[in-house]
């Protein structure tokens, strides 16, 4: 109880989005703060004169929490009920205005304060939660590669053509049938059959209206109830649920299903759920179960990003898949945070020197930038998308450049062909400004 406690008292104090009784709790703290001074001081309820205003405590605490205009509302609220006391007790006496005056622009200056640290707490937020669904893909991409290769020596006389090619169709279909919630469903049943024997099986999405209904289906599955107890366990814990979990009671069973599985992206967004009512005893293993989930996470992965890529690779339409994925993701962290990126191209003589400098440059890249190399008329160039990285990055990784670039193969950055341009996932329109980029190399 204390730690839930703990864990939601900085969303109390310093809530990020302002909610709906944002401005009830403006009058309300104010009356309140009005009402200690009726209690305690009847006499003079604002201190006017005292040693220290106190009810001016009231609107700087409602500016903090919530921004400048709550905390001018109860400034207001303040300096009208000093104006409706003085015209009910006939006295007329003068307006302090030093003291309203004072008082409010200290409000203005808390509320200030407040909208700036809120800004920079949203784009940390932002950033720390790209950075976590980056680890999240990345994680999953690696797991799936070592479960491949674990399978690949076994499997590689009855199946020639190998995991990654089929997810990499797989990401094809999805950006190509964009317009569903989850396109290209049926092929993942039919990836889901061969690389994890199911013989029954379908997807399921959720409608207010009507429940679940099912998208696609390999065999004769039933209807996917609400009440499923598998179904609840998989959606409580966002987890893979099958009949041999101990956490279900044997009063729950039995379920028509053998497994559901969730359809989560990296952030945790479901799209569907995958219930499968018949498949060889031997394939219930972890291993196998292991393998169901990372697919359908990888899969998830490809519809939530199918949208951005496929209007990106409408420009570019030999971009890597990563590359195309990971600018939208930027842009948006652009548009809507604040939170800037950048894409750096350097450009090469296409020779063999050229070749053995980018195939250098590409090897001490950062962690999280995404290479892309193509030839633009006699020339190569590598554009390598930089994520969360400012103009001092920027700076810092040219310079890494031209420090190996000299080092081992004496070239200096304009000597030999050699440049470099930038374009800032801030502009108007990085997109087009790519798009002119690379329209100038070409003439």
């Amino acid at each position: 109880m204390i730690d839930k406690i703990s864990a939601r008292l900085p969303d109390v104090l310093a809530p990020v989005l302002h909610h709906r009784l944002m401005w009830l709790e403006t009058v309300v703290i104010t009356l309140c703060a009005i009402s200690l001074g009726f209690f305690f001081q009847r006499n003079n309820v604002f201190q006017i004169g005292g040693e220290f205003p106190w009810i001016w405590t009231a609107p700087i605490l409602i500016a903090l929490r919530y921004g400048v205009a709550p905390g001018i509302v109860s400034s207001l609220i303040l300096t009208s009920v000093w104006l409706l006391m003085d015209y009910l007790s006939g006295n007329h006496e003068r307006f302090p205005e030093q003291f309203f005056l004072g008082g409010s622009i200290l409000v203005l200056l808390c509320g200030e304060f407040s909208a700036a640290w809120g800004i920079r707490l949203r784009r940390a937020e932002e950033t720390k939660h790209y950075l976590d669904e980056r680890l999240s893909r990345i994680t999953l991409r690696h797991l799936l590669l070592r479960l491949s290769h674990d399978r690949m020596e076994q499997e590689i006389l009855t199946k020639p053509v190998t995991l990654r090619d089929a997810l990499g169709g797989m990401r094809k279909l999805t950006a190509a049938q964009g317009d569903s919630k989850l396109p290209a469903s049926y092929s993942l049943l039919q990836l889901l059959t061969q690389y994890c024997q199911l013989e029954s099986s379908a997807i399921f999405v959720f409608s207010a209206e009507e429940g679940y209904l099912r998208t696609s289906e390999i065999g004769s599955p039933p209807e996917l109830k609400s009440n499923d107890p598998l179904l609840i366990y998989a959606l409580e814990h966002r987890t893979l649920s099958h009949l041999l979990i101990d956490d279900l009671a044997d009063s729950e069973l039995p379920s028509p299903f053998l497994v559901i599985a969730p359809i989560l992206t990296s952030d945790k967004k479901q799209l569907g759920v995958l219930a499968i009512d018949r498949m060889p005893f031997l394939s219930l293993n972890e291993e196998n179960l292991q393998m169901l989930s990372v697919m359908l996470g990888y899969y998830a992965d490809c519809v939530n990003e199918a949208e951005g890529s496929r209007q990106f690779f409408e420009h570019f339409p030999e971009a890597p898949e990563d590359f195309a994925a990971e600018f939208s993701r930027l842009l948006r962290l652009q548009r809507e945070f604040g939170i800037n990126s950048h894409i750096v191209v350097l450009s090469f003589q296409n020779d063999e020197n050229g070749r053995r400098a980018i195939s250098q440059l590409t090897h001490i890249r950062r962690g999280l930038d995404i290479p892309w190399q193509f030839k633009v008329g006699d020339r190569i160039l590598l554009a390598n998308l930089m994520p969360l990285a400012n103009t001092a990055a920027v700076e810092g990784y040219l310079l890494r450049n031209e420090t190996m670039l000299k080092e081992s193969m004496g070239i200096d950055f304009g000597e030999g062909g050699l440049t470099s341009t930038r374009v800032d996932m801030a502009d108007s329109d990085p997109t087009a400004s790519l798009m002119r980029l690379l329209e100038a190399r070409n003439d």
